[in-house]
């Protein structure tokens, strides 16, 4: 007989327990709950442990991998949100059929992908709606007619899109430079210009998967809370004062729970920063020309100080990938210089053809159109929440909704259960807050109001515990 793979341990029959030593390896390997969860998807979807499977408990998995019970729970409720596994009162949690269709979960991922279309209970991300996007065929042509098509030199950025940024940059840049996606250019500017002090100040709540990337740079992040009038100074001038001497600044603010700055509190936080010497300042405006409310500037009370990245993913739409970074002329070429060790460069397709949809007329009226269906969505659910007694924050151009919870995760779980998917709020911060959010994305709600009001009775649902002696 051949040896087996010392990994392995045979399949276990649907229906029975799995092995807890097999598993056990499999997550300890993993490590947190953002690798144990495609771990254990793919091998749900694979076949390897197979539907019926009862799964070990949550603290024997938690005290035999060494991985957070926490972590262990939050896993469990992201596969139970997508559907691979449900919680049954005296069967424990067992793997469910992932090719199995189960139309009564209005979460059910499977049913919507084969539908073509956004499960209604995925609520985690910001994603855009397709039907709100302009259309890209036309400005894709003009992309194929750009000047100097395939020739070999590069072109950081195209005369037309400089000239397309410029028209309304809120401040006099130096230099610009075409980068990747939103996040990847934010991404890219804070490595750079941070580099030499490995500390960054970052304002909160933030993108989470750029938090989590931020960290993995290395750097030491200070965080600097908002109230109403915009970023708290003294948090941003403590940060200074241990050494961090760039800004994470989000003018646009599309994680925010409160308005963006007021002229006011700009000039409180450029005093703060005059006070120290190499202050840099990058704006990570990543809600664009998607914006309600226009973004304040440093770049007018810090001149030479401040970089800007402008996203246009959420209103143009991911594929189109291309952003625009301006600023200082030499903190911009640092910043193209380590993109790919300045090999970095977009397509000057795509660069034009983004200059032909700002520059676009029809593409500004498809803009105003989602602006009006986004905020309408999200004053609906906010209004839904409401006749439930449970209050709701959100800024002018944040694209989620936040909720006030006392236990995070077990109302994420509640909510998973029921097939709903929210983000977990407090990894939007860089310290735990005093209190749990839901942090629930508005994009893509649907737009009738019966089915976003069955979203906000899931809610209170879930606020309330209904259903949380099954995971005890």
């Amino acid at each position: 007989m051949a040896n087996e793979h010392p990994n392995t341990t045979p399949t276990p029959a649907a229906g029975g327990p799995l092995d807890d030593t097999w598993l056990v390896r499999q997550i300890a390997a993993a490590g947190s709950a953002e690798s144990v969860v495609p771990l254990l998807e793919r091998k749900i979807r694979e076949g390897v442990i197979r539907p019926g499977t009862r799964l070990p408990t949550i603290r024997a998995l938690s005290e035999q991998s060494g991985v957070s019970f926490r972590n262990i729970r939050d896993s469990l409720a992201v596969l139970r949100g997508k559907g691979l596994i449900e919680t049954r009162r005296r069967g424990g949690t067992v793997v469910a059929d992932p090719l199995a269709t189960r139309p009564d979960r209005p979460g059910d991922p499977a049913a919507a992908e084969a539908a073509g279309t956004n499960p209604v209970g995925e609520l985690a991300h910001a994603s855009s709606d397709p039907e709100l996007l302009p259309d890209l065929a036309e400005a894709l042509a003009a992309g194929l007619r750009s000047p100097g098509l395939h020739s070999n030199v590069r072109q950081y950025i195209t005369d037309r899109l400089r000239t397309a940024a410029q028209r309304d940059w809120p401040f006099a840049a130096e230099a610009y430079v075409a980068g990747g996606s939103g996040a990847e250019a934010a991404l890219l500017c804070v490595g750079t210009l941070a580099a030499p002090e490995r500390k960054l100040a970052l304002d909160v709540p933030i993108n989470p998967g750029l938090l989590d990337h931020i960290r993995r740079l290395g750097l030491e992040v200070f965080q600097v809370p908002a109230d109403s009038c915009g970023p708290d100074p003294d948090a941003l001038a403590s940060a200074l004062s241990r050494g961090a001497r760039t800004y994470l600044f989000q003018p646009t603010g599309p994680y925010a729970l409160t308005p963006p700055a007021t002229p006011e509190r700009v000039a409180r936080l450029a005093d703060a920063m005059a006070r120290f010497d190499g202050v840099v300042v990058v704006e990570d405006d990543s809600v664009g020309p998607l914006a309600n409310a226009a973004g304040p500037t440093f770049g007018t009370a810090l001149p030479g100080q401040v970089v800007r990245v402008r996203s246009f993913c959420r209103s143009y739409g991911a594929d189109l990938r291309t952003s625009v970074i301006g600023g200082p002329r030499e903190a911009v070429e640092r910043i193209r210089d380590n993109r790919s060790y300045g090999l970095g460069v977009n397509s000057r397709i795509l660069q034009d053809a983004l200059a032909h949809l700002v520059e676009s007329p029809a593409t500004a009226r498809t803009l105003k159109r989602a602006r009006g269906v986004y905020a309408r969505r999200k004053e609906t659910l906010a209004r839904a929440l409401h006749r439930r007694g449970i209050a709701s924050r959100s800024g002018p151009n944040a694209q989620f909704l936040w909720v006030e919870v006392d236990s995070e995760v077990d109302t994420l779980i509640d909510l998973a259960a029921a097939g709903y998917s929210v983000g977990a709020g407090s990894r939007s911060f860089v310290e735990p807050p005093s209190t749990g959010y839901l942090r629930i994305a508005t994009l893509r709600l649907p737009d009738d109001t019966a089915a976003i009001d069955q979203i906000a009775g899931a809610v209170e649902r879930a606020m309330r515990g209904q259903m949380r002696d099954l995971y005890a």
